[in-house]
């Protein structure tokens, strides 16, 4: 798991800083501001107000995936920013996610009858829009750096019936929503087929973590909509009592 950190260093240019969970290694690079976009931030820092101004539409785009946060409300510095040693980037992290997930977590119980009837009116009738907008409500709810959503699927296949003749058939099959910033669908494969079926005794009707090592940044979750399995696979550091207790909400609401 890499855990990306930003500072806007001029008009032009930004500066990210990597942690890689595992191995507690710290890079750095300078990036142009208009790769901006393509980055996989936890957080990016603005210290001069007019680098904000002068990048206001960009960032305006960017603060709906991560936090953007005032360096001097952090006590932080570039230079400060570009020195840091592991732990004290891990101390930021947290801190930052901290913040992140409880506003998240918040307005999403603020919200909670206006959200589950939105995703339950988008599960009758948009599956895969279904999927997209959940995929992005939980990925920032959980503030995990990637999310891979595996559900069944229905496809259809060409066969030859008795007559020797093609005709189209629905097939069962898995797909898959998987991504860090952005995600994309693909189809599922044997492995994926295999997942499905070693879960199979963990999906019911309630949203359930079956696993998660904060060391590791591993989370498992399975939940079943209307008997139709899906298996919730993200990195990230942190599961608390409220994130626990707003996924199961959601779920809940969306059976009733």
């Amino acid at each position: 798991m890499i855990i990306s950190l930003g500072f806007i260093r001029s008009s032009s240019q930004v500066l990210i800083k990597e942690l890689d969970w595992s191995k507690n290694s710290l890079e750095s690079k300078i990036i142009d501001v208009t790769d901006l976009p393509d980055q996989n931030l936890q957080g990016l820092f603005v210290q001069d107000n007019e680098h904000f101004h002068s990048l206001i539409n960009l960032l305006e785009k960017e603060k709906a995936h991560y936090p953007i946060l005032d360096a001097n409300d952090e006590s932080l510095t570039f230079t400060a920013f570009e020195d840091l040693p592991a732990q004290q980037f891990k101390d930021i992290y947290f801190k930052i996610l901290n913040r992140w997930t409880i506003h998240q977590n918040f307005t999403s119980v603020e919200n909670m009858w206006k959200l589950t009837n939105h995703f339950r009116d988008l599960w009758k009738k948009d599956r895969l829009t279904f999927f997209e907008e959940f995929w992005y409500w939980m990925k920032r709810n959980l503030g995990a750096t990637d999310l891979t959503i595996l559900f069944n699927d229905v496809v259809s296949t060409e066969e030859k019936d008795e007559n020797n003749e093609k005709k189209e058939r629905p097939k069962l099959t898995q797909s898959l929503l998987s991504g860090s910033k952005m995600a994309h669908f693909q189809q599922g494969s044997a492995k994926e087929k295999e997942l499905m079926q070693s879960y199979v005794d963990k999906f019911h009707d309630v949203f359930e973590v079956t696993e998660f090592d904060a060391t590791k940044g591993q989370f498992v979750a399975t939940a079943q909509i209307e008997r139709s399995p899906v298996i919730f696979m993200a990195r990230t550091t942190q599961l608390n009592q409220l994130q626990r207790t707003v996924l199961a909400g959601i779920f809940n609401g969306m059976q009733q």
